[in-house]
């Protein structure tokens, strides 16, 4: 069976205020809670549940190794599409040069006539 290890608290900064010393206070909110559990094979994992106004959204936590995978993929990704878009660009500006010595000639013959 499924043991509790720990229940934390997620909270935000929603404002400041002073107290009765004068000092500056934050003004916190809780809104999140995040759990621990040990299963039956000695693993640990997290799960927890946000509040908000459009009611409770339960999540999962995972290892970040289990991201750094994706990341190097998109990462390449995100590489490739920059290289792409910068051809893309290159391919724009030279259609811009065409069309001002266009626009140029055309200028020049109406001055001819």
């Amino acid at each position: 069976m499924a043991q509790l290890i720990k229940k934390e608290n997620i909270t935000i900064v929603t404002g400041t205020y002073t107290d009765n010393q004068g000092n500056e206070k934050k003004r916190y909110k809780t809104i999140a809670e995040l759990i621990t559990m040990k299963g039956d094979d000695g693993s640990e994992y997290q799960f927890g549940e946000i509040w908000g106004p459009h009611g409770v959204t339960k999540f999962n936590v995972y290892a970040q190794e289990d991201n750094n995978n994706n990341q190097q993929n998109n990462n390449q990704g995100q590489q490739q599409q920059q290289q792409n878009n910068g051809g893309f660009q290159q391919m724009n500006q030279q259609q811009n040069n065409n069309q001002q010595q266009n626009s140029h000639n055309f200028n020049n013959n109406q001055n001819r006539n």
